[in-house]
């Protein structure tokens, strides 16, 4: 399997104070890096898997107690305009959200002080803590997998599982590059976590027959993939709510296999979700699969038929 993390393109995104001690984390060390956490009057941790460690000024590793490179208002302030290029309007709907997708597909969550309009969040304000989910590419992490389920493929869709940070986007992009050597593939990548498109070119792998549908609402993409670039798959992340559903549902009857992902820690909390249940019973995926975190993260703990599992 080769490993390329993205963890060098959050450097630019933060504050010298931050970018010079991180600059010297040893090389062997940033493919295991998962997460890079700011909060506010704590020390910068860095997670490796389940294990939190802090860096000194100086580069150093040690526990977060020890550090003295503490996260102040000024580092954050700086860390937000530079995630929103300085333009922060202009990034609301993705702050409504609660996290901003940033160069080379890595996520931001973002928290801090809810404003409410009319019943609804409207935005955030006094950020007081930032979660960068540094996203890597595997190449071949999904190789057994594949050849585990080509065969249920070949018939239907499949349902990608797992808790936060399992690996289910990791896993979904490698998938997308086997397929997408093999067959049409469409990826609706509405958060830009997939494929991190940048001047209309994919970051990463994923096959020479892949189209990708950049930022396009699931419900739209959907309908518009389907209808322009008669893909044989289509892909999308966390599938959610009823619209989407409703679309992703509509696209089976013109023979487009499904592959998505879904939330959760076992089959039996799938079936307990209204929506994911309902996509169980209309029979749009042939199997599951369920993918273990911390040190089993992005190992397939299990592949579940779905063939009349679900009634």
């Amino acid at each position: 399997m080769t490993i390329t993390s993205k963890f060098p393109e959050i450097l630019p995104y933060l504050p010298s104070v931050l970018r010079q001690p991180l600059s010297r984390v040893p090389a062997a060390d940033i493919a295991d890096i998962r997460e890079l956490r700011l909060r506010l009057g704590k020390s910068l941790q860095i997670i490796c898997g389940n294990t939190a460690f802090a860096i000194t000024t100086q580069g150093m590793r040690v526990s977060p107690e020890q550090s003295d490179l503490m996260i102040t208002r000024p580092m954050l302030d700086s860390c937000f305009q530079s995630i929103c290029c300085h333009s922060v309007h202009s990034w609301q709907s993705a702050i409504r959200q609660g996290f901003i997708t940033i160069a080379g597909g890595c996520r931001v969550g973002l928290c801090g002080s809810a404003v409410i309009q009319n019943h609804q969040l409207d935005t955030i304000r006094n950020i007081s803590g930032m979660n960068f989910r540094i996203a890597s590419e595997r190449i071949g992490c999904a190789e057994q997998l594949f050849q585990r389920v080509k065969n249920d493929l070949l018939q239907g869709g499949l349902l990608i599982a797992g808790a936060p940070a399992s690996g289910k986007t990791t896993i979904l992009r490698d998938l997308a590059r086997l397929l997408g050597n093999r067959h049409r593939l469409c990826i609706l990548d509405e958060r830009g976590e997939i494929a991190a498109v940048q001047n209309g070119m994919p970051q990463f792998s994923l096959g020479v027959q892949t189209d990708v549908f950049d930022g396009y609402p699931k419900a739209e993409g959907v309908e518009i993939a389907v209808r322009v670039m008669s893909p044989e798959y289509l892909i999308c992340d966390e599938i959610g709510d009823e619209t989407e559903i409703a679309q992703l549902l509509q696209s089976t009857h013109t023979g487009v296999k499904i592959i998505a992902t879904a939330h959760a820690g076992s089959l039996n909390e799938l079936r307990q979700r209204p929506q994911i249940k309902r996509m169980l019973q209309s029979g749009i995926f042939r199997c599951a699969v369920m993918l273990g975190t911390g040190e089993l993260c992005g190992q397939v703990l299990s592949v579940e038929s779905l063939r009349g599992a679900v009634g």
